[in-house]
């Protein structure tokens, strides 16, 4: 009878902890409109911000969205710095005389922008060696021009065009311009500029 009346009282403690826990929905509902809901956790990489803290990273993003928005945010955002001596356009330069280098610099840093334009899929650039102060042509037009004219016998590129050929009455001019109109537009074509060439890849 004892053994009875304790498994009694044992359910009936279990029956009032179940009750005291027990929340109805009503309740729930109430609570969840009063509430706000919590805010999304914000995105953090490491390899993104590697000296940033989640909080000074996550101020960063807010402080770009403030200043621009999300529309176009593509657009927007800042790109990658490019080399020294290399700009875009219809045909990408390659300034090879900046600095006042000597003709094996000129022609390293020809061959080294080359091969950075081949790997971005770039169908030409333009090398800008000058012309010299005599006129008649300096050393680096003269070395860069020779090492071109090798580098087409080797295959290396697929064609040269001296500056002061560079426009309509030139096939290879006019092929640049069939695969690119843009190319029609640049401001040395059809402008006898012996201080450029124009280096198909």
């Amino acid at each position: 009878m004892k053994q009875k009346t304790n498994a009694r009282q044992k359910r009936e403690a279990e029956a009032q902890r179940r009750k005291a826990a027990f929340t109805p929905a009503a309740a729930v509902r109430s609570q969840a409109a009063t509430e706000k809901p919590a805010a999304p956790k914000p995105v953090f990489h490491p390899e993104v911000f590697p000296d940033q803290s989640l909080e000074e990273a996550t101020l960063e993003f807010l402080d770009y969205l403030n200043r621009y928005g999300t529309k176009d945010a593509k657009n927007d955002l800042p790109q990658p710095a490019r080399k020294k001596g290399i700009s875009s356009g219809a045909i990408p330069r390659l300034n090879l005389e900046e600095g006042m280098p000597l003709v094996d610099e000129a022609i390293s840093r020809m061959h080294m922008g080359i091969q950075e334009m081949r790997v971005s899929h770039v169908r030409a650039v333009k090398l800008i060696h000058g012309y010299g102060s005599t006129g008649h042509g300096g050393k680096i037009c003269i070395g860069v021009r020779d090492e071109l004219a090798s580098m087409k016998r080797r295959k290396l590129i697929k064609e040269y065009i001296p500056g002061e050929d560079f426009g309509p009455t030139d096939p290879a001019s006019r092929k640049l311009v069939e695969q690119n109109s843009a190319v029609s537009r640049d401001p040395d074509y059809g402008r006898i500029n012996h201080g450029i060439t124009i280096a198909v890849l």
